[in-house]
Parts: structure tokens; sequence; C-alpha cells
């Protein structure tokens, strides 16, 4: 993968990451059974699992070969451009990869509410992939209906929305019921907010993030890895899926984030894992949880990319949920300019 510590030619400092996304909320409803043999709660394995195979079966018109390599169909069909996206044949990244990101976040609300039988799900598609999202609903519809875990736990769509962005802040709207047929949004740039004099970060989500080799622990984590791994995000994101590829001197903005400091960090390690069926193992998915302040009269080249981070999550795992965040305002900050992601 290559690195945002290696600067692109014809950079600048001004990192204005153009890059639309369009965020739904899946609302769905179990027919009755207990999710089981979910190591430690997390669900967002489960659902990019089924979502694939939904995904795949619906799409596939070769007879669902053991794999997509070969087919005539792979620049056009929508499963590869969501789980199998090949770089370009004159791609400058990702050249010794055979795979790009993928272009999209499923997100799960928490644990399932055994309460009411209902269960939350977002979903964030990301620039070209945003025309792709009736196709991609349907197919987590159907995902629901083919069941969760080991158990199957079947879950039907009840209600599908979509966030909704304008000068009176995000609308959740309803784009489909159980009875309705579905209309989508067109993709939106959000726009950051003027910075704050400091902003508190929220780690929702495991953040695993990798240096030399391993892992960093709450004891090792500053802002260069936090920096890099956002910045990096946004590099491949744009280049594969944005109109614009973000272009800028990594190396620069980077040393710069070596002099930000993390006041009033409460930081933990919050261990996961997923059961992964191609590997026939638990594999661990354990990352940093908590929160760190940060000053914000550094942050001016970064501002855009840590605003639209909130969207995007960072580091591994992304696909599934994981390293997701949110900023906080530390001082005087209208309401209405500060528009960060709704809550599921």
């Amino acid at each position: 993968m290559v690195s945002p510590d290696s600067p692109t030619e014809g950079s600048n400092n001004d990192v204005v990451p153009r890059l639309g996304l369009a965020r739904y909320r899946l609302r769905f409803r179990s027919r009755g059974g207990e999710l089981s043999n979910r190591p430690n709660g997390f669900l967002g394995s489960a659902w990019r699992g089924v979502f694939g195979h939904a995904l795949r079966r619906m799409v596939c018109i070769t007879g669902l070969p053991p794999t997509c390599d070969g087919c005539a169909l792979l620049g056009f069909c929508v499963y590869p451009r969501m789980f199998e996206s090949r770089p370009p044949a004159d791609a400058k990244k990702l050249t010794r990869y055979p795979t790009a990101p993928n272009p999209y976040v499923v997100e799960p609300a928490g644990d399932w509410d055994t309460k009411d039988d209902t269960l939350n799900l977002g979903v964030t598609l990301f620039g070209t992939a945003t025309d792709d999202a009736p196709t991609v609903l349907q197919a987590l519809s159907q995902a629901g209906r083919d069941g969760l875990t080991r158990a199957r736990v079947v879950f039907d769509m009840v209600e599908a929305q979509a966030e909704r962005f304008g000068t009176g802040g995000e609308v959740w709207t309803t784009i489909q019921d159980a009875n309705g047929g579905l209309q989508t949004v067109p993709a939106c740039e959000p726009r950051p907010p003027p910075m704050p004099d400091a902003v508190r970060v929220r780690l929702l989500s495991p953040l695993r993030v990798r240096r030399d080799g391993r892992y960093v622990g709450p004891s090792e984590f500053d802002f260069r890895i936090f920096a890099v791994n956002l910045l990096r995000r946004f590099s491949l994101l744009t280049y594969f899926f944005g109109e614009t590829p973000l272009e800028v001197d990594f190396a620069a903005l980077l040393r710069g984030s070596d002099e930000i400091e993390l006041e009033d960090a409460n930081l933990r390690w919050r261990e996961l894992s997923r059961r992964s069926s191609r590997q026939h193992a638990i594999v661990p998915m354990g990352g940093v949880l908590g929160t760190f302040t940060v000053r914000t009269a550094q942050l001016a080249s970064l501002w855009p990319c840590l605003w639209l981070g909130q969207w995007t999550h960072i580091g591994k795992g992304c696909t599934m949920g994981l390293g997701r965040y949110t900023l906080e305002p530390l001082g005087e900050t209208p309401d209405e300019l500060w528009q960060g992601p709704k809550p599921l």
C-alpha cells in the first residue's frame, strides 16, 4: 500500500478531499431467535459477510463461479466494485496489490435490541459507488432475510432512510418502507464548519492502526499515526472512486502532525474478534477506543479530512464499521454549523 509519508508530484498543502457520499439507515425487525456465536457482540463482520453473499447471488449472471477472475463482466458488475475492486491497469497506487479499497462502510448501531426485536444498520457509499445504492440496499435487505451469524437469525427490513444535508442540518428521510418503492438520494459532500479552538475526538468503534508491523495500543497512540491513516484513507478513496484524486505534500503535512499533542487522552484497548468462514478461524479485530482533545491551531490543513473522516472511518476494518469517530467542538460554535453524522 502506498504510504502517505511519500510526497506526490504537484503537491500543495490545501487538503480538501473531493469525495461524494451517501449515507443510509436501514431498520430491521427479527422473526425471532437469538444472535448467538457473535464473538464479543460484534455484528459488523456478520453483516459484511451476508451482504457479500446476497449481492453476488443477486447480480451474477455467469453461474456463480468460485471467483470473479477472468469474468468478461468484471469491469461492469456491482459485486466486484463493492468487494473485489481492481486497480485500473494504469494505476499509480496499490500497484502491488490485487484489489483496491472497498467503497462502502457498514455500521451496526450497537447490539441488537431484544426488547422489540429491532436492529438498525447504517451503510455509507463513497464516490462512484453512490450510483449503486439501489442494488446495495436491496442486497442488504436480502442479507437480513438470509439470516445473521451461524444461528441464521432472520431480519426483515421494515424501513430505509437517507441522511440529508442542508442549512437546516441532517434529516433522516424515509426512502422506502415495507410497502413502498425505493428512492435514493444524490451524493453530497458534507462541508466542514469553521474550526473551533479545540475538538474532542471520540473513538466510537475500535481503531486498528499499525506502526512498524504491529498494532498501536493506547500507550503508543499519537496524533501522527491518526493523521497517517486519515490521509491514506482519503488518498485511496479519492484516487479510485472520486472525481479528483487528493494530491498533497503528505510528508510536509505529517511533519506538522508530530507537533500536535493529545490532551486529556482517555484511551483503552477493546478486544474484538470475528469468525472467518474462509479461514475457518476466529480473527482478532481489537483496537483503541476512547477520547482525546487536540487544539486546532495546527490543524487548518487537515481540518477538511478530519471532518469528513467521521463518515469514512479510518484504519483497518473500515468496511465492517471499525475506526468510527466523531468530533465535539470545545468553545463557542453555533449548533447549526456543527452538523456531523446523525446517530443511527
